[in-house]
């Protein structure tokens, strides 16, 4: 039995209706309120380190975003992924919070932040960018192509395996990279398609000066696939704005040192 495993036990997921269908979530802890939105081959169990070790002081829910874990599709655009995430944290809070988003997750958070962002406390934008502004008719590009054919046709944990190589150093731990291969795994195509044609179309470097709320930009210096060059807009046009660099990490920071990342998480939203 995994270690995810493992701790997904101590953690069941919890299920919401919303609008658009069923969205599932994990939560844990109590305290200063905090969703963590995960990446295009992540879900819920990307957060268990943080969900466990920072539940002294933090309520946390980790989403399944649609058509990942058991949540229901719902579009196919950042926007339509923002609503989804505005209509649930109506439903868990009724205040400012703070946001956590990963990768794809970073798109969806800096969406809420524009869209609403008397909902947003305190934003943190990890190893993310402001989408790749693709139009409809130039469709997606040939390595999105290849990943959606992949996990179409190779078996699950080939599929997962890819996907761990990508996204962490080729001296990652035999432990590490089991973990990231495993949620990697678990990816629903239709989930997927959607996420990743958001990624493809979304262009939100127009809006970034409208983030009102205290950022932070999280990059690591190991991370080829979404390096500081990637995310220096963010750094020139969000208002209130500061960086911190993981040396050492790939994609995936929260599970690869995630005593390291979950300091940042906690020095930026209550130790301040």
């Amino acid at each position: 039995m995994s270690d995810v495993t493992t701790m997904e036990q101590q953690m069941p997921r919890s299920i919401v209706r919303l609008s658009n269908g069923r969205l599932s979530y994990l939560e844990n802890g109590s305290g200063t309120p905090v969703l963590f939105l995960h990446g295009l081959n992540g879900n819920g169990s990307s957060w268990v380190d943080q969900l466990s070790a920072l539940a002294p002081t933090m309520k946390m829910w980790a989403w399944d975003a649609p058509g990942y874990g058991e949540s229901d599709v719902a579009g196919d655009s950042v926007t339509d992924l923002a609503n989804v995430a505005i209509e649930f944290l109506m439903a868990c809070d009724s205040g400012p919070v703070n946001i956590v988003g990963h990768s794809m997750g970073g798109l969806v958070a800096m969406k809420i932040a524009i869209m609403k962002p008397g909902l947003v406390k305190r934003l943190i934008l990890s190893c993310t960018h402001p989408g790749h502004g693709l139009s409809d008719q130039e469709g997606a590009n040939e390595r999105y192509q290849r990943r959606l054919r992949e996990l179409k046709e190779l078996p699950r944990e080939e599929y997962g395996r890819r996907r761990a190589k990508g996204m962490l150093p080729a001296d990652a731990s035999d432990l590490v990279f089991r973990r990231v291969a495993d949620i990697a795994a678990e990816s629903r195509p239709e989930g997927v398609v959607n996420a990743a044609w958001a990624i493809q179309t979304a262009n939100l470097q127009p809006e970034l000066s409208q983030i009102q709320a205290p950022t932070l930009v999280i990059t690591c210096d190991r991370d080829s696939v979404a390096p500081l060059k990637k995310a220096q807009p963010l750094l020139d046009q969000i208002p209130d704005v500061r960086h911190l660099e993981l040396r050492g990490l790939g994609h995936a920071p929260y599970i690869e040192d995630a005593l390291r990342y979950n300091a940042a998480v906690s020095d930026f939203l209550i130790g301040v």
